[in-house]
């Protein structure tokens, strides 16, 4: 079956459930359908103007052709280089105030970990991810991209050890766990660390509630919300196309709302 006929047949099959939630069931077909779509942009994109990443910090960075290379189910915008555009503001400011090492946790395809590499230079970057692919992916785009970065598998709080008068940015992306790793036990070892932590809706409730205030003592905490975009391009092969494939471009494929907390390390 090719690529074609398995997001038609997947869509078909949810529009055919029947079940007692039917908007939920057309909400998640047309998630289907606009997976499918933004693989047709992401491979237009590659075709069309090769695959580098088109604007925002990373831009120049050269990517995956094959989307399916990519971890997440994200794959245009960071090809467009508007992914979560609402925090490249700091990562420019990094430029400014450059950190001695990056922690990445949950550095899936390496996205983050080599674009910072690039943007940044002389720094030591970490990534850490539990899924084998993902360092696998992490090593190639490195390569790609001419830049050394160091791949483990799970990140511990113990990983720090030796690194205490480093100065040390986490960026953490973990689908949830990040409730387990800064639990309150813990908090205390990344009192002097720069910590950027993607939250999610867990089944204690949403992390963007709990972790603010494990981290009031030692941090100041500031909540950067998804508002969209002031402004992003598109390259001119998908803004010839349709408008709907420029709304698709900028699609990170969320299914809840997952602001950051942004905690810098009080004096």
């Amino acid at each position: 079956m090719n690529i074609i006929d398995r997001y038609r047949k997947s869509a078909l099959d949810i529009l055919q459930l029947k079940s007692s939630n039917p908007i939920l069931d057309l909400n998640n077909a047309l998630r289907r359908l606009a997976i499918f779509r933004s693989i047709i942009i992401y491979n237009t994109i590659v075709e069309s103007d090769g695959p580098k990443v088109f604007q925002g910090p990373f831009k120049g960075m050269t990517f995956f052709s094959n989307p399916r290379d990519i971890s997440e189910g994200c794959l245009v915008p960071k090809i467009i280089g508007s992914y979560e555009s609402e925090l490249h503001l700091i990562i420019e400011n990094l430029k400014i105030n450059k950190p001695d090492v990056i922690v990445n946790i949950g550095s899936a395809e390496g996205y983050y970990s080599v674009g910072l590499k690039l943007l940044l230079g002389d720094v030591d970057v970490f990534a850490y991810d539990i899924d084998p692919k993902a360092k696998e992916k992490t090593l190639e785009l490195s390569k790609l991209n001419n830049v050394d970065i160091s791949c483990r598998k799970e990140f511990f709080s113990s990983e720090l050890e030796g690194l205490e008068k480093k100065d040390i940015l986490i960026l953490c992306d973990i689908e949830g766990d990040e409730l387990k790793l800064f639990s309150e036990d813990e908090i205390i070892k990344y009192q002097d660390c720069r910590i950027i932590i993607e939250t999610h809706l867990t089944k204690y409730g949403h992390s963007k509630d709990i972790l603010p205030n494990l981290f009031s003592k030692t941090h100041d905490v500031e909540v950067i919300e998804q508002k969209g975009s002031e402004a992003f391009i598109v390259p001119k092969s998908i803004s010839q196309s349709n408008h709907l494939d420029i709304l698709l471009s900028k699609w990170e494929c969320r299914t809840h709302p997952t602001p950051w907390l942004v905690l810098n390390p009080r004096a």
